[in-house]
């Protein structure tokens, strides 16, 4: 594993991305056309696209892992939400996930982002992440997923509260986070 480099994903990349992140999330019964997969080229013709944050990991050029960081509101402050963070199974827990989380940290402080907001585990408090809900952030009134939103801030404001919502390719057509 001594070749790992981390660059910004081209058009190209995009059906081996596709095949990281189904490894990655799918389970038996999992719907084939509202997923995670389909998701990667849902996103790429979102207004809230943006193709520098759009990383992958690669093995001797083999893409082994993808992280997508896109437009956000929470109230009217913009900044970025993080997912899908995808490694290949056969890579996972050699720190290809946090090597593309750091990045993709870094890379959003670069581009003058305030915060980067997420749904996920506690794996994420290690990179700095909060509960949100301590700052008055949710997703929606009594939304399930409430609990698992978490922000980190990248800059010194930390005055920001309200409904988040991420980049309109992330909801149903009947506007449910999908």
């Amino acid at each position: 594993m001594e070749n790992i480099t981390i660059r910004q994903a081209e058009n190209n990349d995009i059906e081996e991305i596709k095949t990281v992140v189904k490894k990655a999330f799918y389970r038996s019964g999992k719907n084939e056309f509202f997923n995670e997969w389909e998701f990667v080229d849902k996103v790429r013709i979102d207004p809230g696209f943006i193709p520098q944050l759009c990383l992958i990991a690669t093995n001797n050029k083999e893409i082994i892992g993808y992280i997508l960081l896109s437009k956000a509101l929470i109230g009217k402050n913009e900044g970025l939400s993080l997912g899908l963070l995808a490694v290949k199974p056969s890579y996972q827990r050699q720190g290809i996930g946090r090597k593309l989380i750091d990045l993709g940290l870094k890379k959003a402080k670069e581009y003058s982002f305030q915060w980067v907001a997420l749904t996920g585990g506690d794996y994420y408090f290690q990179f700095g992440f909060e509960s949100a809900l301590k700052y008055g952030i949710v997703l929606s009134d009594n939304h399930p997923e409430n609990p698992y939103l978490k922000i980190k801030f990248l800059g010194s404001n930390r005055e920001i509260s309200g409904k988040m919502k991420f980049c309109d390719s992330f909801y149903d057509k009947n506007g449910e986070l999908l």
